[in-house]
C-alpha cells in the first residue's frame, strides 16, 4: 500500500508541474511564433515595395534614355 500512496502522489506532483509548465512555457512558445510571423510578414512587404520600386526604376531608366 506504501508503494501506490508514493505513486501517486509522484503522480499528482508530475500532473501539477505539467500544468504549471504548460501555464509558462505555452505563451512565451504563441509570442515566439508571433515574432516570427511578424517577422516574415515585414520581409513580405519589404520585398514587394523593393520589386515595385525596381519595376519603377527601370521604367523611367528605359523612358529617359
Amino acid at each position: 500500500m506504501k508503494t501506490f500512496a508514493t505513486l501517486t502522489v509522484a503522480g499528482v506532483v508530475g500532473i501539477l508541474l505539467l500544468k504549471l509548465l504548460a501555464a509558462v512555457i505555452l505563451p512565451f512558445f504563441g509570442l515566439a511564433i508571433g515574432l516570427v510571423a511578424m517577422a516574415v510578414k515585414l520581409a513580405l512587404i519589404a520585398a514587394v515595395v523593393f520589386f515595385v520600386y525596381s519595376l519603377i526604376r527601370k521604367r523611367k531608366e528605359e523612358t529617359a534614355g
